[in-house]
C-alpha cells in the first residue's frame, strides 16, 4: 500500500488525470484493501463487502478526472466507497420500505429515536427514511394525511376515525387504502431521487 499520509505531487495528480497505469496500480489498486476496510464497516456483510470492491474500484477510476487532489487519496477513496456501500444497501432495500406492512407502520418510521449501538449504515438509513417519510407526508393533501395519522400514527380504529371523520367505515378504509398508496407513490420517487444522488456523488 502507498504512502496515503503523504499528499500527491503535480505529476502524481496529473498521471491519475490520465489513468497512467503506473500512477493507478500504485494510488487506486494499491489501496485495494483499504477500500475493502471501508466498505466492510458500511455494508451488511463480508461477502457483500468483497462484492463491491470491483465497483468501488470502478467507481473511483472512472472519478479520477474530478479528483483535484486537495486532501489525501484515502479520504477520496474513503467518502466513494461509503457512497458505493450505502447505494447498494439501498438498491437492496429501497422496495421492502414501500411494502404495505411498512406504511401500517409509519409511527415506528417517523420516531426519532435510535436503537442503541446502530451501526453506522443503520443510522444513516434511519436519518434518511425519517426525513423521506415526513417529506412524502408533506406532499399528501390534508384529508390524506389526517387519516394517516389518525389510523397509522395514532392507532386509532375504523370506527373511531369513521365517527372523528363523519364517514362510513367503508369510505374510511377507501380513503385510507388512496392515502397509503399516495404516500407509496411521494416515496418511491423520493426515494428514486435519493439513490440516484448517490451515484452522482460516487461520479
Amino acid at each position: 500500500m502507498p504512502d496515503s499520509a503523504s499528499p500527491l505531487t503535480d505529476d502524481d495528480l496529473e498521471a491519475l488525470h490520465n489513468r497512467d497505469p503506473d500512477a493507478v496500480r500504485r494510488w487506486i489498486y494499491g489501496n485495494r484493501d483499504y477500500i475493502h476496510s471501508v466498505l466492510q464497516r458500511y455494508s451488511d456483510n463480508s461477502e457483500r463487502a468483497r462484492d463491491l470492491v470491483q465497483e468501488a474500484l470502478f467507481q473511483a477510476l472512472r472519478s479520477l478526472p474530478n479528483f483535484r487532489g486537495d486532501s489525501k487519496i484515502t479520504t477520496w477513496l474513503h467518502s466513494i466507497a461509503k457512497n458505493v456501500a450505502l447505494s447498494q444497501h439501498r438498491k437492496d432495500q429501497r422496495h421492502s420500505y414501500l411494502e404495505a406492512d411498512t406504511l401500517e407502520h409509519v409511527q415506528a418510521k417517523l420516531a426519532p429515536d435510535r436503537a442503541l449501538g446502530s451501526t453506522p449504515l443503520e443510522e444513516t438509513e434511519e436519518e434518511q427514511k425519517y426525513a423521506l417519510l415526513y417529506d412524502a407526508m408533506e406532499e399528501l393533501s390534508e384529508s390524506y394525511r389526517r387519516i394517516i395519522r389518525l389510523r397509522d400514527l395514532e392507532e386509532q380504529s375504523t370506527k373511531e376515525v369513521a365517527e372523528q371523520l363523519d364517514l362510513t367505515r367503508v369510505n374510511v378504509r377507501v380513503r385510507l387504502h388512496r392515502a397509503r398508496r399516495a404516500l407509496r407513490d411521494a416515496l418511491q420517487s423520493r426515494f428514486d431521487d435519493a439513490y440516484r444522488e448517490t451515484y452522482e456523488m460516487a461520479a
